[in-house]
């Protein structure tokens, strides 16, 4: 009873914020407080969360960046070295040398094949000087080249089918004068 008895004195939180006007307005300002304080933690989370996610584009982004740059002067090196190697192919050219040896000769940058340009140059003529006296010494002379006879209709009624396909251009040449 004597429980009952307080109870029934004792208002309830609304009829108490209701009646007293002071009680109302601290409850307001504990429960606008509380929401401030609520607020700044949550934006303070979510620029926490905005920061992170922006360090993780940048560093995803600065990885391709590196990436690409990568890629890139990948690039320029196999560019560079096609442009020594064609420069290596002129040399040769003009030394009277084969460009297809370039790909051997080119190095890693001008200097150095410019220096093999020069090597092999020196190298490939003692070589060539050297078979050619070679095969001077020899047993025997060298060849003369072999001249194809002087074509004639005559002679060409003696040939052979093969004989005349060997030598289509001189007698094709021989018709046109002829005619």
């Amino acid at each position: 009873m004597e429980a009952e008895a307080r109870e029934q004195q004792r208002p309830d939180f609304d009829t108490l914020l209701r009646e007293e006007r002071d009680y109302q307005s601290a409850y307001d300002r504990k429960v606008s407080q509380a929401l401030a304080t609520a607020r700044a933690n949550w934006e303070r989370e979510q620029q926490g969360e905005l920061n992170r996610r922006q360090a993780e584009l940048e560093a995803q982004a600065n990885a391709q960046l590196e990436q690409g740059r990568q890629a890139l002067a990948q690039q320029q090196r196999e560019f560079d070295a096609r442009l020594r190697q064609v420069a290596v192919a002129q040399a040769l050219q003009a030394r009277g040398l084969d460009a297809r040896f370039a790909p051997w000769i080119t190095g890693e940058d001008e200097e150095t094949s410019a220096q093999r340009v020069e090597q092999f140059s020196q190298l490939f003529q003692a070589a060539l000087s050297q078979a050619v006296s070679g095969r001077m010494r020899g047993d025997s002379p060298p060849r003369a080249p072999e001249q194809p006879p002087e074509l004639t209709r005559e002679n060409l009624r003696g040939m052979s089918p093969g004989e005349i396909n060997r030598n289509w251009r001189q007698i094709s040449s021989l018709l046109r004068e002829q005619q």
